[in-house]
């Protein structure tokens, strides 16, 4: 009955993760398209977050980068 459980919540958490990830795909690709296709949306958003935003991250040289 727990194992059930447990995998029936992992199954949950998979599909939640797919769908963060399909919306970070998407924001990413409406917001930012060119960072998304040089270094990806996982990346891209890192980078964003790490610079506390898009203007932010725009002002960096690239060297810091």
């Amino acid at each position: 009955l727990q194992i059930a459980r447990f995998s029936e919540r992992c199954f949950e958490l998979i599909e939640f993760r797919d769908s963060l990830t399909e919306y970070l795909k998407q924001r990413m690709n409406a917001v930012a398209p060119n960072l998304a296709a040089l270094v990806g949306e996982n990346v891209g958003s890192k980078l964003i977050t790490h610079a506390g935003g898009l203007t932010n991250l725009s002002k960096y040289p690239a060297s810091t980068i």
